[in-house]
């Protein structure tokens, strides 16, 4: 039930994009314990805190693709490892990191602080289905930037927690079973 349950919601994603309260709202009611929120009342963007005088690894794009060795800045905004940031200026802006170390945040990104009664992967997963959106819609003429309140105002199903998990559980079942289908192509 719950793949089917992710597919449907695929495809009201790719079909109604940012509103999916226009889809809901064919609904006379959602599943108890279910409720639709803006992006703004799950999660923040903010920066790190201000340091100087401390050699930290500068934590900028190429570096978190892998595509760079470390660079080292002795001042900058500090971010614990494990921490998310998210593109907010360029091509990609809407792509999320976590970060695999402490180090100084890149001056493209902003942390994404997640509320701690969300399923963190469950928003990660939200943020991703909008990621063409955001991408598509970015802000600024000569650096294109994240559209914060595009961002903000993304509508998110919330489902009770348990089901936040079992949601997150399906979605990677199936990355897994699609990436065996790929590599048997």
């Amino acid at each position: 039930m719950i793949p089917e349950f992710c597919y449907h919601i695929t495809l009201i994603y790719n079909k109604y994009g940012n509103n999916i309260r226009e889809y809901i709202g064919h609904y006379t009611q959602l599943p108890e314990g279910w409720t639709v929120v803006p992006m703004q009342m799950l999660c923040s963007l903010i920066d790190g805190d201000k340091q100087n005088g401390i050699e930290r690894i500068n934590l900028d794009v190429k570096y978190l693709r892998g595509k760079r060795n470390a660079k080292t800045l002795t001042s900058g905004k500090y971010i614990v490892a494990n921490s998310l940031l998210i593109l907010v200026d360029g091509e990609n802006s809407g792509e999320v990191f976590r970060t695999p170390i402490d180090g100084y945040q890149g001056s493209t990104f902003k942390q994404l602080s997640i509320n701690e009664n969300m399923n963190t992967e469950y928003v990660l997963q939200i943020i991703n289905l909008h990621r063409e959106i955001l991408r598509e819609n970015k802000v600024g003429s000569a650096i294109p930037h994240l559209n914060k309140k595009l961002f903000k105002a993304i509508d998110v199903p919330i489902p009770p927690y348990k089901e936040q998990q079992r949601i997150v559980e399906a979605i990677n079942k199936f990355f897994i079973s699609l990436d065996l289908i790929m590599k048997s192509l």
